[in-house]
């Protein structure tokens, strides 16, 4: 009796993770302009969102400057949505969310 509900845990387990591995982008979005400026959208069909904009500051050498960019994702775990806004450049990377610890 006991191996039938290891089975059949086992197998739950195995739905549930072969669900997640067939998520599909449902949106998909990339524009680019000539200054160098982009943004990104994308959702998939297991409710991951995000949104990244960036700017690409040239340097005075060739293969030099800074990049920076921002943006937010978001993804709903076990009933709740977790949402990261995020800001990355010169300074480093910089995350926040109601579900991550503030300093």
């Amino acid at each position: 009796m006991m191996w039938e509900k290891v089975v059949v845990l086992c197998l739950a387990t195995l739905a549930l993770a072969q669900s997640e591995k067939e998520a599909k982008i449902v949106n998909h979005q990339y524009e680019i302009d000539e200054d160098g400026t982009y943004n990104l959208v994308y959702q998939t069909s297991n409710d991951i969102e995000a949104t990244e904009t960036g700017k690409s500051y040239p340097g005075d050498e060739p293969e030099t400057g800074n990049f920076v960019r921002s943006g937010s994702y978001s993804y709903v775990w076990e009933g709740v949505t977790y949402t990261v806004n995020w800001q990355a450049d010169e300074n480093g990377y910089f995350a926040e969310g109601d579900h991550i610890p503030k300093k």
